[in-house]
């Protein structure tokens, strides 16, 4: 089992990382507690203003065996803002406790709108929904991907339930139902896809592969044939 990464001691907070949180603390530093979110409500709003991102430790899931996390993170890390449960500031900061539990209650948890004068500022969501987000820079910005004549079609995936042997041993692991986005160059050719619970979630992962993990040539094999050889004629390098 992989082991879990230690965090500095804070009132409220888990001793260890759990290894679903491991890759946000590597990101975005430990976790902080709910008092210590409410005393630096100020601050940490006008930090994620910025595209900062906080994480808030709070337990909701003792028998669960495993803490429940939340995030003060920027509104474009929200799939669906439009739709989401809104607090004005002042309101949520002496509530701050009942806005996180509305956020990462499963499985009816939805992200929390944070208004300044009726306009949205920033979200407390459930902290594994920032889990595998796409880097900013290499996110498909879907507004002007359409102007440019782009298309993005969604597909739905069934999954599958899994399966087992006849002794009882799991021969198919079961593979969870989601959405799935295409993005697509007007000549056709794809150049980014997401996948997500739901059609905004799938959207909001729509990403372009940095040109690192993909390329237009063919693999080169450094044991095989030079690309310009003959084959009939023996290979120099042997």
């Amino acid at each position: 089992m992989e082991e879990t990464k230690p965090v500095r001691p804070v009132a409220g907070v888990p001793a260890r990382v759990p290894p679903r949180y491991k890759e946000l603390v590597e990101q975005w530093g430990p976790p902080i507690g709910v008092e210590e979110a409410r005393n630096r409500w100020g601050q940490l709003v006008a930090a994620s203003e910025n595209g900062a991102i906080t994480l808030v430790a709070m337990d909701t899931t003792v028998s669960l065996g495993y803490p429940t996390w939340a995030a003060i993170a920027p509104l474009d890390k929200v799939a669906d803002p439009g739709r989401c449960p809104v607090w004005p500031l002042t309101s949520a900061r002496p509530k701050l406790a009942d806005v996180i539990a509305d956020a990462t209650q499963f499985p009816d948890g939805a992200p929390q709108i944070m208004t300044r004068h009726r306009r949205p500022v920033v979200a407390v969501v459930a902290a594994l929904t920032l889990v595998d987000l796409p880097p900013d820079g290499e996110r498909i910005a879907i507004d002007a991907f359409l102007r440019e004549g782009g298309t993005i079609t969604l597909e739905y995936d069934h999954g599958h339930p899994g399966s087992t042997t006849p002794d009882g041993d799991v021969d198919q692991e079961p593979i969870p139902e989601r959405y799935i986005a295409h993005a697509k160059e007007p000549d056709g050719s794809e150049i980014g896809q997401g996948e997500g619970d739901s059609v905004a979630e799938a959207l909001l992962r729509l990403w372009r592969p940095p040109a690192h993990l993909y390329s237009t040539e063919p693999p080169f094999d450094g044991w095989g044939p030079r690309p310009d050889a003959d084959p009939w004629t023996p290979d120099p390098r042997f």
